[in-house]
């Protein structure tokens, strides 16, 4: 049997620093063979709070994994139409990958929400839960969680979310140092996320430091 592959799903709206470091941490700590980053399409929970298309979001996950050869992407969730479920996604990647255990990333802040995910049980017995901490959210393990295989991993403390760097950039936040810079230009040169606040250009927001 191979070493493990990692999995790592997400909205990645946008993708950040965090996101980069946890599965940076991942792989070194559990010896992973790499990590496959999942953007997802349009996730069941979280419909109304997607803020741009799954194909900008694939996009900047690429130029912020430009380079990595630990990482990989997913892309089927990001391109097929309606929603996606990650149960589905898994049975996949375990017929693509059906030599290597699947390791299953999540942050603790999603602990609770997993026995809502659809056909989650399925997904418990496919997968070892590999759980970093979230500041703010507890790493105490839901009664409907008992029978998973569960690890744990060093966390980047990272306490910047999607939501508040949206949140900064539609105020007219430059965010450097908080995204990758790749990432940072696509954001203002497609304008999205209100082009960085009304009072802000793109141009000024590429060049600002």
């Amino acid at each position: 049997m191979s070493n493990p592959i990692g999995v790592f799903g997400g909205i990645f709206d946008p993708v950040h620093y965090g996101h980069l470091a946890t599965g940076r941490l991942a792989c070194d700590h559990f010896r992973l063979d790499k990590i496959i980053y999942v953007p997802a399409g349009i996730p069941p929970h979280k419909v109304t709070t997607i803020s741009i298309s799954p194909a900008d979001r694939l996009e900047m996950l690429r130029i912020a994994l430009e380079g990595e050869a630990y990482a990989s992407i997913w892309e089927e969730e990001a391109r097929q139409p309606g929603v996606s479920y990650t149960v589905d996604t898994l049975n996949e990647l375990m017929a693509l990958h059906s030599g290597s255990p699947l390791y299953f990333i999540v942050g603790s802040d999603n602990l609770n929400e997993i026995p809502t995910w659809h056909r989650y049980r399925e997904i418990l017995a496919m997968v070892t839960l590999c759980v970093t901490e979230r500041p703010g959210y507890s790493t105490e393990i839901p009664s409907m969680l008992a029978t998973a295989s569960l690890l744990t991993f060093p966390s980047p403390q990272w306490g910047m979310s999607s939501s508040l760097l949206r949140s900064y950039l539609a105020q007219g936040y430059q965010c450097k140092h908080l995204l990758p810079e790749g990432v940072r230009e696509y954001i203002f040169n497609k304008g999205l996320y209100r082009q960085c606040g009304t009072k802000v250009s793109a141009a000024k927001c590429k060049q600002a430091h």
